[in-house]
């Protein structure tokens, strides 16, 4: 699942310090099949708009959570982040991001698996790497140990890591960075083998290790010869006397709306800091209610165990908690709230409506940098009271951008709905609708494109053209649609003309309507927009464009596509 929203604007009324927007969720290689010990490499792309600070972690399929760390804004800003595992046995599962304070809770998860089909050489102390000729590449190895492996008793604790690099042949240069169980990789680092020493060389890393638990750490030689080195794994068991259990509790449908009775399921985990440990447990909510009980056996090394889902079956409306309750060997809770709004069809005919497209935030530069775009809509209608679920669609796909509308009254209302931004670099053109979750209706596409005219910078262009969808007709009043632009001028002063063009049935680009002309002062972002209706006689689907002339320079807009439905 990769998320692959806009940074969503709210309703008038409300405030956000930070937006967040998480695309390109990924793990390379996604699939391997072959020799281990593996990398795989995830990365996920961060857009954050606004003034403070996100928190975010990498978390994992297998309940391991990597440590927080924090991205401060001021404005807008767009960063990739990474994260490096070793994998030296057959496993599958996934990694995301999750975020503290802000939504999205959790980014897409970058799903991976790993099938060895054999296992490197392991060159350690006792089992040199081959040598190699002066005319070879130079070949690299790591292996790695740790002292202690199993530590039990107080804490912090000091966990030793050294790592035995092997070449080929000397002098060499290895390039090398430790890869961590939490914390990914680590920044680069390197080792020399001079002409007349020896082709094996050890390095070392320690961590502090202040809570029970567990880990690895390896090595990764980078270059054309690089290696992967097995993990090093260990394990901390801190004090004595009794484990403690966590329980944490989570669902993926905490707010519900749709038809009723309606079931949603909690899931948890369990997690122990030392063992032997037996954990009992059992799910209450917030009516009185009980879900499954059950007792959890942890042998071997500390970890979490996932516990039996609780699905609660909901008749009706309904708000409470529903808590994840351990009971021995010490009681400990975990409680997480959920809302079910039933929603039976869409009795108050209520619709869907994209309104505009529009440029959003400073434009200081609109060439020289890349701007969004907000779509904006509307819910409407003629008559209530109701409560209307919606979620924008993008390309003809829903992007889990989801809301509520809603009205009070008896008479006709409308709303404005979440605007949604569109970042030119990854969304130059494309169509966007809204979607009605009470009935699944889809409002009529707004199609766009947008570019920047000129070398000189001097014009900023964007066209839509919507789609519709009713009865047409070729004669008396008929239906009309409008195709919009919008001009953005740096200072420029004089006249500007522009001319519509569409493509037609046997692909060819003619003009369509009269050359127009505007004409600016000079002063700096001013703005003119451009309306061409046109009447809609038959269902068809076709594109438009634009052509602007400025100077003797002539420019053209992408390519915009409508498509028309006569019904």
């Amino acid at each position: 699942m990769v998320l692959g929203m806009g940074l969503p604007a709210l309703p008038a009324g409300a405030e956000a310090e930070v937006r967040v927007s998480v695309t390109r969720v990924k793990a390379s290689p996604a699939r391997h099949t072959g020799k281990c010990p593996v990398v795989v490499e995830f990365s996920a792309r961060i857009t954050v708009k606004g003034s403070g600070v996100v928190r975010y972690h990498w978390g994992r399929s297998d309940g391991t959570r990597a440590p927080v760390r924090t991205l401060k804004v001021q404005g807008r800003k767009t960063v990739v982040v990474r994260d490096r595992q070793v994998f030296d046995k057959d496993t599958k599962g996934w990694q995301a991001i999750r975020f503290f304070g802000v939504k999205p809770k959790l980014s897409g998860k970058a799903a991976f698996s790993v099938k060895c089909g054999g296992l490197e050489p392991v060159y350690d102390g006792g089992h040199p790497l081959p040598p190699g000729s002066r005319t070879d590449p130079v070949r690299t190895a790591a292996s790695v140990t740790a002292t202690p492996s199993s530590h039990s008793g107080a804490c912090p604790a000091t966990v030793g890591f050294t790592a035995t690099l092997q070449v080929s042949r000397v002098p060499a240069r290895v390039a090398y960075r430790w890869v961590d169980s939490l914390t990914g990789e680590g920044p680069l680092q390197y080792a020399d083998f001079g002409a007349g020493t020896g082709r094996s060389r050890t390095v070392s890393a320690s961590l502090t290790v202040t809570a029970s638990g567990g880990g690895w750490k390896a090595v990764r030689t980078l270059g054309p010869g690089g290696a992967v080195s097995t993990r090093a794994n260990y394990t901390v068991t801190c004090g004595s006397g009794q484990p403690v259990a966590t329980p944490a509790a989570a669902t993926e449908t905490q707010h519900y709306s749709g038809p009723c009775p309606a079931t949603v399921r909690f899931t948890g985990k369990v997690t122990v800091d030392r063992v032997p440990a037996e954990v009992a447990y059992e799910w209450v909510d917030s009516r009185g209610g009980k879900g499954p009980s059950d007792v959890l056996t942890f042998t071997g090394a500390p970890g979490s165990e996932d516990v039996i889902p609780y699905d609660r079956r909901v008749e009706k409306g309904e708000a409470g908690t529903v808590t994840l309750r351990v009971l021995t060997p010490k009681v400990a809770e975990s409680t997480i709230d959920f809302t079910v709004r039933c929603q039976d069809g869409n009795p108050a005919g209520a619709r869907a409506t994209v309104t505009d497209i529009a440029y959003a935030g400073t434009r200081s530069g609109p060439c020289g940098q890349p701007i969004s775009m907000l779509a904006s809509g509307v819910i409407s209608a003629p008559r209530g009271p109701a409560t209307i679920t919606y979620e924008w669609v993008k390309n003809g796909r829903p992007i889990e951008l989801t809301d509520e509308a809603a009205s009070t009254g008896t008479g006709p209302w409308k709303w404005d709905v979440i605007r949604l931004s569109l970042q030119k670099e990854q969304d130059a053109s494309g169509s966007v609708a809204i979607k009605i979750h009470n009935d699944g209706g889809v409002s009529p596409a707004l199609n766009y494109s947008s570019a920047c005219a000129g070398e000189e910078r001097d014009l900023t262009l964007i066209a839509t053209v919507p789609d519709h969808a009713g009865a047409c007709s070729s004669e008396g009043p008929g239906v009309f649609v409008h195709n919009r632009a919008t001009i953005i001028a740096r200072g420029l002063s004089g006249s500007v003309v522009y001319q519509w063009a569409r493509k037609t049935a046997d692909g060819r680009w003619a003009d369509w309507g009269s050359r127009g002309g505007v004409s600016f002062r000079g002063d700096e972002f001013e703005t003119r927009s451009l309306i061409y209706p046109w009447k809609v006689s038959n269902t068809e689907t076709r594109q438009w464009k634009l052509t602007v002339t400025h100077k003797g320079k002539e420019y053209e807009t992408p390519v915009a596509s409508h498509t028309v439905t006569c019904a």
